[in-house]
């Protein structure tokens, strides 16, 4: 092996150590998305089984970001609509049990991140970008907010006049828990 190679390897495995893992605390966070018709609110829903991973390096620059989403975890508050919303004809949950996001890059000043990364939905994944607020962070964790935006159309779910419209804006709001430990 290369000494280039070695050093690859050693640089590679002290980034690693000097990360720190926080968990994404899922009792607190709330993913949402709403669906708009025509100009109005048409369907909104949100998503209680929520799971993720959160890893800062050495200098408190956060390197990625893991989410997972349970997709037969939505609620609409309508039995009709969840039922609707978990079928085939929407999510497909049978086929398609979780969502993920996986960021490639996260851009961070005080107060402001921007994580662009791939979401799969449907069985398809595309690239994505949320826009964060940092609300609050202390010692014990984080509180955020994140916004962004998707087509149905490209994901392959339904959309169009009696579907709703295309456009689906998702909300995210939670806590991050603390340290759990070096990675």
């Amino acid at each position: 092996m290369k000494n280039s190679q070695w050093i690859l390897i050693v640089l590679t495995a002290l980034r690693l150590e000097a990360a720190e893992t926080y968990r994404l605390d899922g009792s607190n966070t709330d993913v949402s998305f709403t669906v708009h018709h025509l100009g109005i609110q048409w369907v909104t829903a949100r998503f209680s089984d929520i799971s993720g991973q959160f890893a800062v390096n050495h200098s408190g620059v956060v390197d990625r970001v893991d989410v997972t989403v349970g997709t037969a975890s939505l609620d609409c508050s309508e039995p009709r609509w969840n039922e609707r919303l978990r079928s085939a004809d929407w999510l497909d949950v049978q086929h398609y049990p979780q969502m993920i996001f996986h960021s490639s890059s996260i851009e961070m000043d005080e107060q402001r991140a921007v994580a662009s990364g791939e979401l799969t939905l449907h069985g398809v994944t595309r690239p994505i970008v949320l826009n964060v607020s940092l609300l609050k962070c202390s010692a014990a964790g984080c509180q955020f907010a994140a916004h962004g935006h998707i087509k149905r159309s490209e994901y392959g779910l339904p959309h169009g006049f009696w579907s709703g419209g295309d456009q689906v804006d998702i909300s995210i709001s939670g806590a991050i828990e603390g340290a759990t430990g070096a990675h």
